[in-house]
């Protein structure tokens, strides 16, 4: 039962008319106008604080301020709204605010004792609803299980989170497909086996989950092109991780950094000409950026802190 209801909520979003679905955005904090560049999490103030950028690096606007832990930004599909994770309540709670750090609100508000927490925000590009990983849900039958990816209706609250159907083990990092009907995420099996963590696809229509990656290295932090034809993701190899592009109709992977530094966690730009992604080269974890094809590296944060979880804003 608890499959089926997941399957009808998505299908429903997927099919809701755009009417619906900007009735219900406008309850959402918003910024007056789309807002372009990067967002990114920091420790360049004591604690875990989301930061937004310009895409040359410049122009860098503090968003959240406060005491305790709160990042994993994504971007709402029309560049006004950022879902993330805050422990400004107690537990990780999904909050969203405006691109600009405006009006922050929790939309999952959970009891502090009950220890339940959600990160990793990700937008369904209909805007309706997010996507996110959770220790909430069962597992039973699986016992190393700690997160499984979930689902939430925005303004749905904990009433309408639902876990991915199946169990393919512990579930963490994850992505949309531009289309809105695959969901790519990062799996370990259980058991003893001895299986990585590998990337897998969901196809929600059909109710289809799929290996994807199927190799000895660590693979995680997927990210669809804006076309639909790539997945980037990071690949921890060699005693080091790459960022590595796979062409998802013939399944040729390159490796875009080829460095011995560990590079992780890409993001695409609008226009899919450019990849920004995370990378300690410098001694520290910064944000650089790099064409598709690997070249043209840039570095956009220069700060003794730790600089991560870059994700590009929708809007050029």
């Amino acid at each position: 039962m608890r499959k089926l209801t997941l399957l009808s909520v998505l299908l429903v979003l997927m099919m809701a008319c755009a009417a619906e679905l900007e009735t219900a955005e406008t309850n959402l904090p918003a910024a007056p106008e789309p807002v372009p560049g990067l967002v990114f999490t920091s420790e360049r103030d004591g604690n875990w604080e989301i930061y937004r950028m310009d895409v040359d690096g410049g122009n860098v606007v503090r968003l959240t301020e406060t005491e305790i832990s709160e990042g994993g930004a994504s971007w709402s599909p029309d560049g006004r709204s950022l879902a993330f994770w805050s422990r400004r309540d107690g537990n990780a709670d999904i909050f969203v605010m405006g691109a600009d750090g405006s009006n922050p609100r929790n939309m999952a508000p959970d009891p502090q004792e009950n220890s339940f927490e959600e990160f990793y925000t990700r937008w369904h590009p209909d805007g309706g609803s997010i996507a996110f990983f959770s220790n909430r849900f069962s597992n039973e039958g699986y016992s190393c299980v700690v997160h499984r990816v979930g689902f939430m209706v925005l303004n749905g609250g904990i009433q309408s989170m639902e876990p991915l159907p199946g169990h393919v083990g512990n579930q963490e990092t994850l992505d949309w497909s531009p289309d809105g009907d695959t969901v790519a995420f990062s799996s370990k099996a259980c058991g003893g086996t001895g299986v990585n963590l590998q990337l897998f696809l969901w196809h929600i229509p059909d109710d289809a989950v799929t290996q994807l990656t199927k190799d000895e290295y660590i693979n995680a932090g997927p990210a669809f092109s804006h076309d639909g034809r790539f997945l980037a993701y990071h690949s921890f190899r060699d005693d080091n991780s790459e960022i590595i592009l796979l062409d998802l109709a013939s399944g040729e992977a390159v490796n875009l950094t080829n460095h011995p530094a560990k590079d992780s966690h890409p993001t695409w730009s609008p226009d899919d000409s450019q990849i920004a992604f995370v990378t300690d080269r410098d001694g520290n974890d910064e944000i650089y950026v790099m064409n598709v094809d690997g070249t043209s590296l840039q570095n956009l944060t220069h700060h003794p802190a730790r600089d991560f979880e870059p994700q590009w804003s929708p809007i050029p």
